[in-house]
């Protein structure tokens, strides 16, 4: 790959990154946000039919969330494959594995409409039980953004590590997403089983997760990864590990 198509390639990694940011607060947090009245059914039909226009954009938020991560994953792939196969696959897949479940989690939004509105197999149901229908699949939303950090989680650790060991991004870089990604797996499992600590673990990722991302989406933004050493790591990327080029001083 030439210099000129790498720094490309790790800009267009880093725009797709920044992109997340965007969309993702409209699909998951904005969009949702004024729909949902945990624990009270009536309420949370009411607020969607209000804010239906602004729910269903948040769907479309969420498909371009999924569009993009989807991209990303590959391109990942190829920026970070001759560091390790093994890892830059693992990341690749775990990436998907989070988009994936994040496509099927817009079925609970879909029936949420559907059930608010009245039509197809909701048509002839009580507006009561079409009530709760509609809290039961927001309930079911919100525990899926659990199940697919689990794997989101993964792909940063993985992400990480690529990061440590590549020298084409500094080590901190690398040091703060390992970070980011147990901040990330804590997010997951407190609700799970401590939802007293809920908060807790928001707030980490608040502080430590998110400005780690954001610190490696704005580096392949403004620097990219080093041209020279990626291309010694793929002439090299079949010899032993002993034989690759150590890490240099300057990016640890």
């Amino acid at each position: 790959m030439s210099p000129i198509n790498l720094t490309r390639m790790s800009r267009w990694s880093g725009a797709l990154y920044a992109l997340i940011f965007l969309l993702a607060p409209l699909g998951f947090i904005v969009g949702k946000m004024q729909s949902y009245a945990p624990g009270n059914a009536a309420a949370t039909t009411t607020q969607l039919l209000e804010n239906e226009l602004v729910f269903r954009w948040g769907m479309v938020a969420e498909v371009g969330v999924v569009l993009v991560e989807l991209v990303i994953a590959a391109l990942m792939y190829q920026l970070f494959r001759p560091v390790s196969r093994s890892l830059a696959l693992g990341a690749a897949i775990t990436r998907a594995v989070e988009a994936a479940i994040q496509a099927v989690n817009l079925i609970p939004s879909m029936i949420a409409l559907a059930a608010a509105n009245g039509v197809g197999v909701y048509a002839d149901v009580s507006q009561t039980t079409r009530e709760t229908v509609v809290l039961g699949a927001m309930d079911a939303y919100q525990d899926m953004i659990l199940i697919w950090g689990i794997p989101f989680a993964l792909h940063v650790a993985f992400l990480g590590l690529l990061v440590i060991r590549s020298g084409l991004v500094p080590r901190l870089i690398g040091w703060l997403l390992m970070a980011a990604s147990v901040a990330y797996l804590l997010d997951s499992v407190f609700p799970m089983v401590a939802p007293a600590w809920s908060g807790f673990s928001e707030t980490v990722v608040l502080i430590a997760a998110i400005p780690a991302e954001l610190a490696f989406a704005v580096w392949l933004i403004a620097r990219g990864v080093r041209t020279d050493r990626w291309r010694a790591l793929a002439d090299t990327a079949d010899a032993p590990a002993e034989s690759r080029p150590p890490v240099p001083a300057s990016v640890r």
